[in-house]
């Protein structure tokens, strides 16, 4: 081949190779997306990650040298995605659906980017991005009397939250999007005009109770007084390994919960851990029964009595890993099985038969960003603040904020004439 051809086929070639380097470095980061999600942080390294994306692992550490690299190619890339999306932008056409849409392809990375929000709280970078527009926007009185920036801000993000429920309902990839898009009108709905009418508060009849899907009556309390020293000691070994369980999955997730690291943290021996419980399974089970039982029935009650907006409990006093857990737990029961959207839910459908949901509302979408509001919009809030007392008031600033927004939206009306119209729903 004369060496002018060469000369031209070099630039192609070159090419080819970036354009398959850059599809192999994005089945990697997929990848590793999607371990995270199924098994842990704890799980991921360069050489499992290859085994996943079908790579070979010299092809593998081409791309990424340590484990580090390629987790922080995740983050980027998951913020490289979202952080554009909740900034907000006139031009875009998916302005109140984007994260939806994101969700109804990549649930992977929605459900990791959410994680990322709960352990980082206000100091997220898409929260903070949002603060920074809500200040703005307070200054240039775009904001509805009643609804505090920084709040305003939390309740908005959560729509990460809300947007993987709704995505995730179905499985088809039309589906799916469909959801996507009475996601981004019902959002659009609640930023500018609210879910319910106003004028009817004074009018409604008595709610609909709460009742939980998970029926099962709490657990008789045991009296200490009543056990000998063994068995007392047995017992309180018992409850240290499974509040050491709670935080361990308020702190890394489900997925990463051993035996041996809870014994490890909480200073127990492997072999009296594993004289309580056997298998992680059983771990999981006490951890869980321990909080249906005793903490979440009583927490969702109070969120579901935030509906009368009468009679609205403290929840100031709640712990920090409680509420993280209860998001969790949201994420893997999803809208259809979560007893506080199903509760939502039921709420919803009553009011739009009792006249009060606004028109064009979708009963169970406005349950699912409202609860989700509800609950992450309180964590949020609560997040790193240890004091009872600023609690206390950063929650009345959360009621009154959130009240607003279920009756009036966050944004003044008028405002929405400057922004895209809201997708249309087949």
């Amino acid at each position: 081949m004369p060496l002018e051809d060469l000369a031209q086929n070099r630039p192609q070639e070159e090419n080819r190779r970036s354009t398959r380097s850059r599809i192999t470095r994005q089945k990697l980061i997929a990848a590793a997306s999607k371990l995270v999600v199924e098994k842990g942080i704890n799980s991921v390294s360069v050489s499992a990650v290859a085994k996943a994306a079908g790579i070979t692992r010299p092809g593998t550490y081409y791309h990424f040298k340590t484990r580090e690299e390629l987790l922080e190619a995740v983050r980027n890339q998951t913020d490289h995605l979202l952080v554009k999306t909740f900034k907000g932008s006139k031009d875009d056409k998916y302005l109140y659906s984007h994260a939806a849409e994101l969700a109804a392809e990549d649930q992977d990375t929605i459900h990791l980017r959410i994680q990322r929000m709960l352990n980082q709280g206000s100091r997220d970078v898409i929260i903070r991005s949002r603060q920074r527009g809500f200040t703005r926007s307070k200054r240039e009185n775009r904001l509805r009397p009643g609804i505090d920036p920084d709040i305003g801000a939390f309740i908005s993000s959560t729509s990460l939250l809300s947007s993987f429920l709704a995505a995730s309902e179905f499985t088809q990839n039309n589906r799916r999007h469909r959801q996507a898009k009475i996601f981004g009108r019902t959002n659009y709905e609640l930023l500018f005009f609210g879910a319910l009418k106003k004028e009817t508060l004074e009018n409604w009849p008595p709610l609909p109770n709460y009742s939980p899907i998970n029926k099962s009556a709490p657990a008789p309390k045991i009296e200490r007084s009543t056990l000998n020293a063994k068995e007392a000691k047995s017992l309180a070994t018992r409850e240290l390994l499974i509040n050491t369980a709670m935080d361990l999955m308020a702190e890394i997730g489900e997925q990463a919960v051993s035996v041996s690291e809870v014994a490890r943290r909480s200073g127990i021996t492997r072999p009296g851990a594993y004289y309580h419980f056997k298998k992680k399974e059983d771990l999981i089970k006490a951890v869980e029964d321990k909080l249906d039982k005793e903490l979440i029935y009583t927490l969702d009650r109070s969120f579901a009595k935030r509906e009368s907006f009468n009679e609205i409990s403290d929840l100031s006093g709640e712990d920090l890993s409680l509420l993280k857990i209860r998001i969790q737990q949201m994420l893997r029961d999803g809208a259809k099985g979560d007893p506080l959207i199903c509760h939502y839910r039921k709420l919803f459908i009553w009011h739009q038969q009792q006249g009060h949901l606004r028109e064009g509302l979708d009963p169970n979408m406005t349950a699912i960003i409202t609860a989700s509001a509800s609950l992450m919009g309180l964590y949020l809030t609560f997040h790193g603040i240890d004091s009872k007392a600023s609690r206390k008031h950063v929650a009345q600033k959360f009621r009154n904020t959130y009240k607003t927004f279920v009756f009036d939206g966050i944004f003044n009306a008028e405002n929405r004439l400057e922004w895209p119209a809201p997708p249309e729903v087949e």
